[in-house]
């Protein structure tokens, strides 16, 4: 079997008022490969597909490894795309092929919204009302982040939570600081301060308390507080042994959206040095693959979807592009596919009607 076409563009699918009203999801990238062999794989970002046909037209699909070795750790779509064939080829969903632990993964919801966190005038009682219609459906588990003038208010919103619905058996609470990116950086008082606020919520986590790669503040807040402290979101493949080195995270958390090989090895490499690996999520198309990945991983027992806005669903926002259900939800978890591959099954008359125009051969 040898590659013959690497093709790269955008799809859009044209939004009602109400879809847009509620922050549907209605655009994608896709690379798509196909083989002499007759199957077609599908990665769900785009590429520079001169750049990825020169180097795998004429080749065995089937050799990721050596691709990625010589450059296409840089196309994480075309990368995705080969591990749809190979699943494809072998008959067998990505998860049963790598080696599953599971066949569902449960799911927590990011919760955005509307509206700059640090401005917002949405109070804590209108977040832990939004949190509770989603335990109504099903969901067990929730993030939110920590952007607000006061962290204190934030505490706030898990302490009604915990009023209203009970302990973390009932719904979890993460805590996302989001590192520098929530437009302030916590001092190292603040950060023990909230922390120690969270403990007595029972929230189950703090992510990224200080700015991205600042090894030595999080190592410290870790030993001095008893709450999970994580991160590692859109960080290179090099960092995570410094990460898990250094004792700085209870759980790392590489960005799903990736390199499949180099989540696998993120994941083993936490695994040998007794630390968790739970992706960093995405939304929609983006999460068909880690979802397979995070079957095969013991300890990624839940994984992100992100961004929810209140008060829709995720299954409502992803609708769009998929004419129906993306994914099988049941119970606030997604029983994967035993469709081959990623398990999505594509139609490519749909995939050529809605591409992009710019992006169009």
């Amino acid at each position: 079997m040898e590659i013959t076409q690497v093709e790269s563009f955008s799809v859009e699918v044209p939004l009602t008022p109400a879809q847009e009203g509620r922050h549907c999801y209605n655009r994608t990238g896709i690379t798509r490969i196909r083989t002499d062999a007759g199957l077609t794989g599908y990665g769900f970002a785009t590429c520079d597909a001169a750049a990825v046909s020169e180097l795998l037209v004429g080749r065995d699909p089937l050799r990721i490894e050596a691709f990625v070795q010589e450059g296409l750790d840089a196309w994480y779509g075309a990368e995705n795309a080969l591990w749809d064939i190979a699943g494809k080829a072998g008959g067998l969903p990505l998860h049963r092929l790598l080696g599953a632990c599971r066949d569902q993964v449960p799911l927590y919801l990011t919760c955005v919204w509307p509206g700059a966190a640090d401005q917002t005038d949405v109070t804590p009682q209108q977040q832990a009302d939004d949190i509770a219609r989603y335990a109504g459906a099903g969901y067990r588990a929730v993030k939110i982040r920590s952007w607000r003038p006061d962290p204190l208010e934030d505490v706030e919103v898990i302490r009604l939570v915990r009023q209203r619905l009970g302990g973390p058996d009932r719904m979890e609470v993460m805590v996302d600081r989001t590192a520098q990116y929530s437009g302030t950086t916590w001092d190292y008082a603040t950060a023990l301060r909230v922390a120690r606020a969270l403990e007595e919520v029972d929230a189950t986590w703090l992510e990224e308390p200080f700015q991205r790669g600042d090894i030595e503040l999080s190592a410290r807040l870790r030993r001095e507080t008893c709450i999970a402290i994580t991160g590692g979101e859109h960080q290179p493949l090099d960092v995570y042994w410094p990460y898990i080195r250094s004792d700085a995270f209870d759980i790392v958390q590489p960005h799903c959206a990736n390199v499949y090989l180099h989540l696998k090895k993120i994941a083993a490499l936490a695994e040998l040095a007794g630390v968790d690996c739970i992706f960093h999520g995405s939304h929609g198309l983006d999460l068909a693959g880690s979802l397979q990945l995070a079957a095969t991983i013991p300890s990624c027992r839940i994984h992100e979807v992100v961004y929810t806005t209140p008060p829709a669903l995720p299954d409502e926002a992803w609708a769009p592009p998929h004419q129906g259900r993306l994914f099988e939800v049941r119970g606030g978890s997604v029983h994967l596919s035993a469709a081959p591959g990623l398990g999505i099954d594509v139609a490519e008359e749909a995939v050529d009607r809605y591409r992009v125009k710019e992006d169009a051969p």
